[in-house]
């Protein structure tokens, strides 16, 4: 099903399709990834559950490395993004170097991971802003739906508008968030820890890269990072996409490896070397909490409170506007009905793209509640499966990268980039994605039935996806030689 012969995309004639239009620069790019990553949440809520569940006192290790297995796929990414300057993210870049059927298969999966984060984040903000509206606002208890369609009607309404509008919301809200756990690391390390004594790198010994599960800290590290790869499906709304994307996909990986790796030291820290894991293992969410309000007081836990629902909008929106490209990119291509590739005159925006991301996920969250699913099973349940689709994609997207810039890669193919880089990457990659299929039932919430089903719906989508293609080659030609925004 492989194609050698799609050609790079400076060898050929501009086709008229649909393009999007904005002016996001360097910085505002950055906001809109690294808010897809919701560092306040994975601070607050997944560090205590790796310490526990993971690395134990290496997770700083897990997150170091996963950063690196990231930065090394990136190498050869971005500069096939460069080659290839195509729209379309993952389905752009898979098409061009393993085939159109094989990248219909891998966009429609895509399209699920991302879709799966926009629709079931809304359980987990309905939720968190419930008890803060209930127990800390002494507000109306309300069930979490209600809750939930705030954040549904504000990311609908902000998803339609012009992308630089998103851009400064979610730049807002991410600089609240650094602020803040930039400002918890600070206290733990001037106060020099539990016993004020000072910071102990411990963690970050050789002798403590086997602790607990590495291998499961290193699976759960790799799906902290989710997004950062999509810095190249903006191309056509960034103001300079050959020179700020390269820079902005590193960026984002830089930032947040430090950020996790430094907060999970400093967490280490803030309980003691020798009592942290005991004490994540007791209660993963009292232990943090316990380290914020030790060393932060009442106020940067109020904050930090606050924070997780600003990061949780923060996902939801950014998910939204990645899966409203996606919906305009196979539009676009005429896999979906062209009317979602429509072009807003005057945001420059996917509009109806946005709307029909919005409604499908408003019918998704009321077949939840009408049906009486557990709202956090569910949320555990898409976000494990998403964690694992992205680890697929990725995986697909480095052999992409490889075959394709021996093949066309020109002067940017170097043996460096386009060969070690990818074969490391795929080295890292592979151990994670074959730890993904094995500990799956653990990453959905422990349900084999519920793992099995969810398995059925990946690998089912992606040979829709091959066996459409192959449909189209052989009865709508026009169709198939556009797949892949080609």
């Amino acid at each position: 099903m492989m194609e050698a012969t799609i050609p790079a995309a400076t060898e050929r004639t501009p086709q008229s399709q649909p393009h999007l239009k904005g002016n996001m620069g360097f910085f505002q790019l950055i906001f809109s990834v690294m808010a897809y990553n919701a560092p306040m949440v994975v601070v607050i809520g997944v560090i205590p559950i790796m310490v526990m569940e993971g690395a134990g006192l290496g997770t700083p290790l897990s997150f170091i490395g996963a950063g690196l297995i990231l930065a090394l796929f990136s190498v050869g990414f971005t500069r096939m993004a460069r080659v290839l300057p195509n729209p379309g993210g993952f389905y752009a870049l898979i098409t061009a170097g393993l085939g159109r059927a094989i990248g219909l298969g891998s966009g429609f999966v895509a399209l699920l991971a991302y879709f799966g984060v926009y629709a079931g984040t809304f359980s987990f903000g309905g939720i968190v802003l419930g008890e803060l509206v209930t127990n800390t606002l002494n507000g109306p208890e309300m069930p979490w739906y209600v809750w939930g369609a705030a954040f549904w009607l504000a990311s609908a309404v902000l998803g339609y508008l012009k992308v630089e509008l998103s851009a400064k919301v979610l730049a807002l809200f991410l600089f609240a968030e650094i602020l803040i756990i930039v400002a918890y690391d600070l206290l733990v390390l001037v106060n020099g820890g539990a016993d004020g004594s000072g910071i102990s790198l411990e963690p970050l010994s050789p002798s403590h890269w086997l602790d607990g599960n590495f291998s499961l800290g290193l699976l759960l590290a790799i799906g902290m990072y989710g997004g950062f790869e999509v810095t190249v499906l903006f191309r056509e709304e960034v103001r300079n996409p050959v020179r700020i994307i390269p820079r902005a996909t590193f960026a984002v990986i830089a930032i947040a490896m430090t950020i996790y790796a430094l907060s999970s030291l400093m967490f280490a820290n803030s309980l003691g070397i020798d009592k942290v894991v005991a004490m994540a293992q007791e209660d993963p969410t009292g232990a943090m909490n316990t380290s914020i309000a030790t060393f932060g007081g009442s106020l940067l836990f109020d904050l930090a409170t606050v924070m997780v629902i600003t990061s949780t909008f923060a996902v939801i929106l950014a998910a939204h506007n990645i899966t409203a490209r996606y919906v305009f990119n196979l539009s676009a291509d005429k896999i979906f009905p062209t009317r979602m590739s429509a072009v807003h005159k005057r945001h420059g925006s996917p509009h109806v793209a946005s709307v029909a991301t919005s409604a499908a996920a408003l019918v998704l969250n009321t077949a939840v509640v009408v049906l009486g699913v557990d709202p956090l099973a569910f949320y555990t349940a898409v976000l494990g499966m998403t964690s694992m689709i992205a680890l697929l994609i990725i995986f697909i997207c480095n052999v992409a990268v490889f075959l394709y810039m021996r093949r066309k890669g020109g002067p940017l193919a170097s043996a460096w980039a386009t060969v070690v880089c990818p074969i490391l990457a795929a080295m890292g990659l592979g151990s994670a994605l074959l730890l993904a299929i094995v500990n799956f039932p653990m990453l959905v919430g422990g349900s084999s039935a519920v793992a099995s089903a969810l398995l059925l719906v990946i690998f089912g989508l992606f040979i829709l996806g091959v066996s459409s293609a192959l449909v189209y080659r052989s009865r709508k030609p026009d169709i198939y030689t556009r797949i892949g925004r080609q």
